[in-house]
């Protein structure tokens, strides 16, 4: 586990842990979804610290951000004089793993001739490293994680149906944390423990209508969005007793009615720009400029929203 806090009282919370501590012992592939920041990796984690693979190692691969033509060299590895420059044998990341877990993150960015390297893998356990004639055998456990709607994406034809049902033998839905909203203050003050003492600083506090205020706020960035808060605050302000008028980012400091509605309005409002972005980018294969005349924003507009939200084109 990575150490960092991951504390949760809802029926919701309750119930992901009892899926994944039910399956976690078994081989099975899992397919873990969830919108940006829920802590997909943090779970997949949990899944592989209660497993009996524990005390083997837990390898992320992020498939967004491996370009598609290195892919292989990454996750196979290299026998020297595979290519110009390689001058002796590079482990891959599927060694690294060795009898562990490999988590592949964002696993709908892969290129279909990497879907195809994955498929293999899954069903022979074999690989090759670049250069080599010899077939290696892994025991890795294999689970993944998307953003994405995998369903529709192989319905379009961008996503392999046949690796699509090789990954998803156990889906694992991370629900969103304005669905288990029990969870964010007991979120806010392990982390704020957390960080006080990571960075050696006095922890702050919040009075009780900032705590209002951060309970009834959106969180379009999920947990992910509360650790970040709670770093900038500590950092900041350390020591603190942090008022609902020194929020940052949390829309207008007014308490009250009008101040939730506000708030509520602002994470639909980003939850849905950021939605379109992902829905125009993925209908113009990830091309920008398409994705802009499709939606009929200027392109300028268009990326700005894009930077806005963290939104990265995948081709």
């Amino acid at each position: 586990m990575s150490g960092k806090p991951w504390i949760g009282v809802s029926d919701a919370h309750r119930r992901l842990l009892e899926l994944i501590e039910r399956v976690a012992p078994t081989d099975v592939e899992l397919l873990f979804y969830g919108e940006t920041g829920v802590g997909k990796e943090h779970y997949a984690r949990y899944a592989h610290d209660r497993s009996p693979r524990h005390q083997r190692p837990f390898v992320p691969v992020n498939c967004g951000s491996i370009p598609a033509e290195l892919f292989e060299n990454e996750l196979f590895g290299h026998v020297g004089g595979a290519f110009t420059g390689a001058r002796t044998r590079a482990a891959g990341l599927i060694e690294a793993a060795e009898d562990g877990t490999l988590f592949f993150d964002e696993v709908d960015a892969l290129a279909p001739a990497n879907q195809v390297k994955l498929l293999r893998l899954l069903q022979q356990k074999e690989y090759r490293r670049l250069g080599d004639t010899r077939a290696q055998h892994t025991t890795a456990r294999i689970v993944a994680a998307t953003n994405r709607d995998l369903v529709s994406a192989a319905r379009a034809g961008r996503f392999r149906d046949d690796l699509l049902f090789r990954l998803r033998v156990v889906p694992v839905t991370v629900p969103p944390l304005r669905e288990r909203r029990d969870d964010i203050l007991p979120l806010l003050d392990a982390f704020t423990a957390w960080y006080a003492s990571a960075y050696g600083l006095a922890t702050i506090a919040f009075t009780a209508e900032a705590r209002a205020r951060l309970r009834d706020y959106g969180w379009p960035g999920n947990v992910r969005e509360v650790e970040n808060l709670v770093r900038h605050l500590t950092c900041v302000h350390p020591g603190a007793l942090v008022d609902a008028a020194e929020l940052p980012l949390l829309g207008d400091p007014a308490g009250g009615p009008a101040g939730s509605f506000k708030h509520a309005k602002s994470a639909l409002v980003a939850e849905f720009e950021r939605k379109f972005l992902e829905d125009a980018l993925e209908a113009a294969d990830g091309n920008i400029a398409r994705a802009a005349r499709l939606s009929g924003k200027p392109r300028r507009a268009f990326f700005a929203l894009m930077r806005k939200h963290g939104v990265i084109a995948r081709r």
